[in-house]
């Protein structure tokens, strides 16, 4: 995953609480191998857009290869640049979008109430999988009402990572982290103690929701950016502030870290292809308790989505489309694989359940226990913004964290 694809989070919005939903729809299928797309011989081709890191980009187009091959289906995949929302904004009304798309599954309830023009399929009668493969959660986020969206195939969150050459022990604290972080901290010559996109507020949710605040209540609806609880997480993350390179851009962020440069780094899954090439002794660790409370950060579950280009396409080419999604989110090699090289967290239950994943995944997916789900209220689009500019003040000294939690709270509520 790119800079475009996380730090551009604060643009998107998601689905409404699902769990009444859960298990909802078997469609008849076992779960074990998924579909093949073929439809008794008949073969198709969709359009897959996507935006993914280059190990990711490079996984998926072998699989993408292998389903071609085992089904004579054709995927084109595509990166069609900038913004994918926006992308997807522009293209689906104009006739011109991609039969499916992968992303975090907060885009499902944002999408799934547009109806001038719809941009989902609720391919509830096409796919040939029972929901039961995946976790409660998984199969709740590609829910929304009673509809059918997408096949999930990963969660991820963010977690720490560090170069266990500058670092003896993990921190289980953030004082244990400062601590080395301290030790590191030159920028006069170019060293730092942490790598981290702290203004990104999926990246940063963790910290500011620490002491029990949340920044939107999917239940409830209630803006808490301004809570007393987020102002407190807030001074955790004002003290990781301190140790980050002065640009706090995406790109600038990571760089520090992989140059070597930080013992510390905070970032998802999708970084983990990456940084494993570039550090030789990688590790990773859940995020450090602020007294005593384990950071709340957000948790997303990846999801192939069914666009609504598939309401008037060939059925040959709904089957192209369903069919990848079956195919790649049942197959345990697959996730199996997915899991042990790009860090994906198995959201399919038979992976989970095998006890054979990394330590690094292991790692993510205790941070994800200690998290929440990324709220997937349509609502939750009007968050990400103000969020973002007032974390970027702060860094910036432009304004008083409470200042500028109080005057992000306000322009949300003024949003929904």
């Amino acid at each position: 995953m790119n800079e475009k694809r996380r730090t551009l989070l604060k643009a998107v919005g998601g689905s409404t609480a699902l769990a009444a939903l859960a298990g909802c729809i078997s469609t008849g299928g076992d779960g074990s191998d998924g579909g093949d797309g073929s439809d008794g011989g008949t073969t198709g081709s969709a359009r897959l857009w996507t935006d993914l890191s280059d190990a990711e980009d490079e996984a998926l187009t072998g699989y993408i290869d292998q389903y071609e091959s085992e089904t004579g289906n054709t995927i084109n995949k595509e990166a069609p640049g900038g913004e994918l929302d926006q992308q997807l904004e522009t293209a689906i009304p104009a006739g011109d979008g991609p039969d499916s798309w992968i992303w975090a599954h907060d885009w499902v309830g944002r999408f799934a109430v547009r109806e001038d023009p719809p941009f989902l399929y609720d391919a509830s009668d096409d796919v040939d999988v029972s929901l039961d493969s995946y976790t409660q959660a998984a199969r709740e986020a590609a829910q929304f009402n009673d509809g059918l969206y997408g096949l999930p195939f990963a969660s991820e969150t963010a977690a720490l990572y560090y170069n266990a050459d500058m670092v003896d022990e993990p921190p289980e604290t953030l004082e244990e982290m400062v601590a080395v972080m301290e030790e590191h901290h030159d920028p006069e010559n170019g060293q730092y103690g942490l790598s981290f996109p702290g203004v990104d507020p999926y990246l940063a949710s963790g910290f500011i929701q620490a002491y029990g605040g949340d920044l939107f209540d999917e239940g409830t609806l209630e803006v808490g950016v301004d809570s007393d609880e987020c102002k407190q997480g807030m001074d955790a993350l004002e003290t990781l502030y301190k140790y980050m390179p002065a640009d706090p851009g995406y790109e600038s962020q990571i760089v520090a870290f992989s140059d070597g440069l930080a013992p510390f780094a905070i970032n998802g899954p999708w970084e983990l292809g990456n940084l494993s090439g570039e550090v030789e002794n990688l590790g990773v660790t859940t995020l450090p308790t602020v007294d005593g409370n384990h950071p709340r950060s957000y948790s997303g579950i990846q999801l192939f989505y069914f666009s609504s280009m598939l309401a008037d396409a060939d059925q040959s080419t709904v089957d192209a489309a369903t069919g990848l999604a079956e195919w790649y989110t049942t197959n345990e090699e697959i996730i199996q694989t997915n899991a042990t090289e790009q860090g994906f967290i198995p959201v399919l239950t038979d992976v989970v359940d095998n006890g054979d994943l990394s330590s690094e995944v292991q790692a993510f997916a205790r941070q994800v226990d200690h998290g929440v789900p990324m709220p997937s209220h349509p609502g939750m689009n009007s968050v990400w913004t103000p969020v973002t500019e007032a974390l970027e003040r702060v860094f910036n000294d432009e304004q008083d964290s409470d200042a500028a939690l109080d005057q992000a709270a306000s322009e949300i509520r003024e949003a929904l």
